[in-house]
Order: C-alpha cells, then sequence, then structure tokens
C-alpha cells in the first residue's frame, strides 16, 4: 500500500518526526508552506508546494491522490485536504484520507461560525473514508465524535517531538529557583499575568523567571517589567534554546489557548515538572495522574503551586523524575510508530 503524508511546515519537530517515523517506514511526504517559525538545524530535499504556481500544486495534489492509496494530511481546512476530498467524492476508486490535528474541540460561540463548522465539519468526518488522527487522547479525539465520526475511524497520534535532543535526567536543582516560559509573547499566552504572579509572590524569594521568546507584546513586556528577577532572554534555537531547559527548575504554560503545546514535550523531556493552565492541550496525556506537574484553573492557583514546587524539593525531584521516566518509556517515537501502524492496518483490512 502506498502511503504519502502533507506537512504544513518544516518546523523542528516536522523534520524530526519525518525523519524518526515516516521516512523509517518509507512513506513519502511533502511540506505544505516553505516558511515557518520553529526554525531547525536540519532541512529537507522535499517538494514545498508554495514554492509552485496553484496550476501545479492543483496537478501535485491530484497526482498524489492517483498514485497513493492512503493520504495523510497535517489539518482538515488546507487546500490539500480539501482538493483530495472533492477528488475522493468523485472518484470510482475511493482511497481513504486521514487529517492529522492537534486541535481540541471548541465551539464557536457565533451562531453563524457554528452552524458553518458543524456543516463542513460534519459533512466531512461522517465520510467512511476520513480517518481523524488525533493528537491527544481526551478532547482533541472528542472532536471527531462531536462532529459524527465513528470511533472505529478515530486514532491516537500523539503530539510528539524528538526527546532525546532534550533528555535529561536532573539529580541536583541549582539557585537560584529558575522558572522558564518558552513561547510567544502575544496576548493568548498569558504572559503578563505569569510576570504578576511571579512578583507578587517571589519578590522576596530566591527564585527567577526567564522568559524565551518574542512576538507583538514583546516591547511592552520587556519596557514594563524587565528587573533583576523577570529576565526576557529573545528568541533561542537548537542546542541554546536545550540549554534553558536543563538550566531551569520548573517550566510554567500559562496560556489561555492552546490546542497541545509541544513545549510542555520539550520541557518533560527535559526533566523538568510543568505547571500548566488548564487550557493547554497537552494537559490531559502528559501532566493529569501522571505526577509530572500541576494543572491551574486560574492564575491565583497557578502561583500557588509555583510556590508548592518552590517550597518541597523532594516533590520537585520526584516530579522531574516522573517527567523524564514519562517521555523516555511513553510518550516517544515508538508510540507514533505504533499508533501510525495500527491505522495503516485498519485502512489495509477496509480496502
Amino acid at each position: 500500500m502506498k502511503i504519502f503524508y502533507y506537512f504544513v511546515e518544516p518546523a523542528s519537530y516536522a523534520l524530526d518526526l519525518a525523519s524518526n517515523v515516516y521516512d523509517k517506514n518509507e512513506i513519502d511526504y511533502c511540506f505544505i508552506k516553505s516558511n515557518t517559525l520553529v526554525i531547525s538545524d536540519s532541512k529537507s530535499n522535499k517538494d514545498f508546494l508554495d514554492k509552485k504556481s496553484w496550476i501545479l500544486r492543483f496537478r501535485y495534489v491530484l497526482n498524489c491522490f492517483k498514485n497513493n492509496d492512503f493520504i495523510i494530511i497535517n489539518g482538515y481546512n488546507n487546500y490539500p485536504f480539501i482538493l483530495t476530498f472533492i477528488f475522493n467524492l468523485f472518484s470510482v476508486k475511493k482511497k481513504y484520507i486521514a487529517t492529522e490535528s492537534d486541535t481540541q474541540l471548541s465551539i464557536p460561540n457565533s451562531p453563524l461560525k457554528r452552524f458553518i463548522k458543524w456543516l463542513y465539519l460534519t459533512i466531512v468526518f461522517q465520510n467512511k473514508y476520513v480517518l481523524g488522527f488525533a493528537g491527544g487522547s481526551n478532547s482533541h479525539k472528542d472532536l471527531f465524535r462531536h462532529y459524527r465520526m465513528e470511533e472505529e475511524r478515530i486514532f491516537l497520534m500523539p503530539m510528539m517531538v524528538d526527546n532525546s535532543k532534550f533528555t535529561a535526567e536532573k539529580n541536583t536543582f541549582h539557585y537560584p529557583f529558575t522558572f522558564l516560559f518558552v513561547g510567544r509573547l502575544v496576548s493568548y499566552k498569558n504572559v503578563e499575568h505569569l510576570i504578576q504572579q511571579f512578583n507578587i509572590l517571589f519578590s522576596d524569594k530566591d527564585a527567577i523567571l526567564n522568559i524565551i521568546g518574542d512576538g507583538d507584546q514583546g516591547k511592552y513586556l520587556i519596557d514594563k517589567y524587565t528587573s533583576e528577577k523577570v529576565i526576557f532572554k529573545g528568541k533561542k534555537f537548537n542546542q541554546e534554546l536545550v540549554a534553558e531547559y536543563l538550566n531551569a527548575s520548573c517550566f510554567v504554560c500559562p496560556s489561555l489557548f492552546e490546542p497541545w503545546g509541544l513545549v510542555v514535550n520539550e520541557a518533560l523531556s527535559s526533566g523538568l515538572p510543568v505547571i500548566a493552565s488548564k487550557e493547554v492541550g497537552a494537559c490531559f496525556d502528559l501532566i493529569k495522574c501522571k505526577e509530572t506537574g500541576f494543572i491551574a484553573e486560574d492564575m491565583q492557583e497557578f502561583g500557588q503551586m509555583m510556590l508548592t514546587l518552590f517550597n518541597d524539593a523532594e516533590l520537585l525531584k520526584r516530579y522531574s523524575k516522573n517527567a523524564s521516566d514519562l517521555m523516555k518509556n511513553n510518550w516517544n517515537y515508538d508510540l507514533y510508530d505504533n499508533c501510525l501502524n495500527k491505522a495503516i492496518k485498519k485502512v489495509e483490512q477496509w480496502q
């Protein structure tokens, strides 16, 4: 059976996934876009569709449909997915199409948007030739269920980074106690409220908050909050970013909205306990009932959880070990590979 995969962009985690899973399974792939915010040392010699004219893109997607038996596409609202779905509707020889998504179930507030989303996804997800590849095992699967996809066509396809780049077992934690945030400095990442909680609770304690990243709120946050204890370090990639994880004590992810949050994977692989808001998609699979960190209902609780880990060295060490063990022994490329091959075997049975 010939299989083809559409990645969205050549982000570092996508290139690592391609190298560690898709290349090893001899599955061909391309990238929809050539630009990415998540820079990698690695490069790819695969096709980038945005470097082609619209006519050539159309032909490319059509040829992929004709020449493959199973097509996997990252996302369900981009033109490779929509075109492939339409081709399949009018094809005599049906193909199986999987949409891989890190999106949690979210119902739009606007009645019009809610209706449009319901209409589109119900039509797509009820089609018996469409499979759902959910990045997580809770709300991510509920997205497909809500729009009436049959349970047998929903598969876990775990959101993944290359754990080996970050793997560390922390036996000691150095002071000052270092809280670490990594991400874009935009409003929904909730960095300002994180800083405010830190300043209220840790002004007289031996602790610092390192903030990695930039964005629309960068200048405002830097001008207002830079101090000896709140340190903005700008963008970091590759080994510089790894060093920040390895030198930290605890990772903080206070986002108001986060479909998944691969930084949580990176932090746990680095042996860091994670404090995350309940809106972070990775919480269910990587924190809840795992003793790898805390899930906060609001920012006041978030701050108290920061204090708990700061004050309890034994708890910090235990959560750190649990974090490393979870990523090393469970949430890794072997899990992804097993999930992928399970789906492939199902498709082979159905054909």
